[in-house]
């Protein structure tokens, strides 16, 4: 009988995984084929007799998972078992906002809490004003912080205390920045991570960093692009808050709030009391959806 023990996955490597195992980090390989292997899985592993060195035996049910559609319209895991998902945006790279738009859709349709952070607050944010101010109205905890000045750093570490929270966002707006910031110890090991040809450390992986024995923080690779897959009826239009809201004052119960008539949507967007570009956004996931259904 081979003694398995249980471990967190710190991050995902192909065939092998990166687990904290009590104290201390252990590369583990994965005993199946089959096995699909996320940051932020809970794991159990063990010294099996025949293998050349500690493998993963079995995953523990998860409590959610945060998935992207791949190029292929196929959903692709990313990080399991997290409480937040924390939206990272700079002054530079310019923000795209359609892409913040998709990952609150993605909390949204997997009942997390969100969180937009601007970094980088020392570069100016005034160009930025107006649409943190369209997410604020929407009642998105916004909060502006600076890895590099440190400002706002310990306010945003209390309000990622108790819980798993996942850092999403564009290459460059200093994800890892803020991990290093909030979690000092963790920049030693940004070695784990490749370089760029200009030498900078790039997240490459779904990365996991303690900050205590309740809290953690997920690094996860910058993206250009992300939305997440549609197993609800009607998810783009739950995932906008604010659309789903007036949904129930269309004259149509299927309304798409696309060309429909008596679409409360569609007026409240020429009344502007929805913000034009939300509702540009909303129709370009619907149509996402739309070209990927079976």
């Amino acid at each position: 009988m081979v003694a398995e023990q249980t471990a967190t996955v710190l991050a995902s490597y192909g065939r092998g995984v990166l687990l904290q195992a009590g104290g201390a980090t252990l590369h583990c390989a994965l005993s199946g084929r089959k096995q699909r292997v996320v940051c932020g899985d809970r794991v159990h592993w063990a010294y099996p007799p025949s293998a050349d060195g500690p493998s993963v035996q079995s995953i523990e049910p998860r409590r959610n998972l945060i998935e992207r559609i791949d190029a292929r319209g196929r959903a692709e895991p990313v990080a399991a078992n997290i409480d937040r998902l924390a939206i990272v945006v700079a002054p530079e790279p310019s923000p795209d906002w359609f892409l913040v738009d998709r990952y609150w859709a993605g909390a949204m349709l997997k009942d997390l809490d969100a969180l937009l952070i601007l970094n980088k607050q020392d570069m100016g944010t005034e160009s930025l004003k107006s649409e943190l101010k369209t997410y604020r109205d929407l009642d998105l905890s916004c909060i502006e912080v600076s890895s590099q000045t440190g400002a706002g750093i310990a306010e945003l570490k209390r309000m990622l205390a108790g819980n798993v929270t996942m850092l999403v966002g564009q290459s460059g707006v200093g994800k890892s920045s803020l991990v290093n910031s909030l979690i000092p110890e963790a920049a030693a090991l940004t070695a784990e991570l490749t370089r760029d040809d200009e030498g900078r450390h790039t997240t490459t992986t779904a990365r996991w960093y303690s900050m205590d024995v309740a809290s953690a923080i997920i690094d996860a690779p910058g993206v250009r692009d992300f939305a997440p897959p549609a197993s609800l009826v009607r998810a783009a239009e739950r995932g906008f808050t604010e659309i789903h809201r007036l949904s129930v004052d269309c004259r149509f119960k299927d309304c798409r709030h696309m060309e429909e008539p008596g679409c409360a949507v569609r007026t409240a967007v020429v009344a502007e009391r929805i913000a034009q570009r939300r509702y540009e956004s909303y129709r370009r996931l619907f149509r996402l959806y739309e070209k990927l259904a079976p």
